[in-house]
């Protein structure tokens, strides 16, 4: 965009938000209602892959406009999501948008990420307060503060959460574990990688290469479940974990 195109379209946020400041502060970028509109249903691949694939092939056009400002995030922010990237915890989460836009500081973003953020605003509201750390029932005082679409969010919210959960509600739950679950063995596979290329550079040989592997992806396994903050990730198992570290030694052998 040109300088005088994000002026413009700055002012014109800006006159939006003056307009809905009243009712309540901007949602966080998000592609739940497209995935949940466009993504899911019979015969639907509800791996990462799948949903990203749905989503891209959608285009700009046929995505929210809260979804668009979402994937330029994760574009621009790619450095700041992947493996020990400042919100690379979070991202896994599910919280993305929370630690880029609200929780890290500008200076320890990178450039680019910086350009790909939504203009921020005062926090406020279901979003900018209660649910900025992650999403949790909120006490009566704090619901009464909620009003308009964030109050029937929020109402939503726990309906889903302590009702019968729907079909589509239980694909959206499983499309959630399997991103949460593909995201953490990445990160754990990275880790034992680490783990047997330093053995490897160290002079050991393949059996130690593979026990470093796997005490260090039993050690990543172990922390992934732990700072799980929505508590969906349930413990990798033994074989997992033998898994992931054979992943990781043949990774290191086969570099030159």
């Amino acid at each position: 965009l040109t300088a005088a195109r994000r002026t413009s379209l700055s002012m014109l946020l800006k006159f939006a938000l003056l307009i809905l400041s009243l009712c309540h502060a901007a949602p966080l970028p998000s592609c739940e209602s497209d995935t949940s509109s466009h993504c899911l249903g019979d015969g639907a691949d509800l791996s990462p892959e799948g949903i990203e694939a749905c989503l891209q092939a959608l285009g700009e056009a046929g995505r929210s406009a809260g979804c668009n400002a979402y994937l330029s995030m994760l574009a621009g922010c790619g450095a700041e999501i992947g493996s020990g990237g400042v919100c690379a915890e979070s991202h896994m989460n599910g919280e993305t948008a929370a630690c880029l836009v609200q929780r890290t500081p500008e200076e320890q973003l990178s450039e680019g990420c910086r350009a790909a953020l939504p203009e921020k605003e005062e926090a406020k509201g279901l979003y900018g307060i209660y649910w900025k750390d992650g999403k949790r029932e909120l006490d009566e005082d704090e619901v009464g503060e909620l009003v308009g679409d964030e109050l029937d969010t929020y109402l939503r919210w726990i309906k889903r959460k302590k009702g019968k959960k729907t079909d589509r509600g239980k694909e959206r739950d499983y499309a959630v574990r399997t991103a949460k679950k593909a995201a953490a063995s990445k990160q754990i596979v990275a880790k034992a990688e680490e783990a047997a290329r330093a053995a490897k550079q160290a002079g050991e040989g393949a059996k130690a290469q593979q026990e470093a592997a796997m005490k260090a992806a039993e050690a990543a396994a172990a922390d992934a479940v732990a700072t799980d903050m929505t508590k969906t990730l349930k413990p990798f198992t033994r074989s997992n974990i033998k898994a992931f570290a054979a992943q990781a030694v043949k990774q290191v052998k086969d570099e030159l």
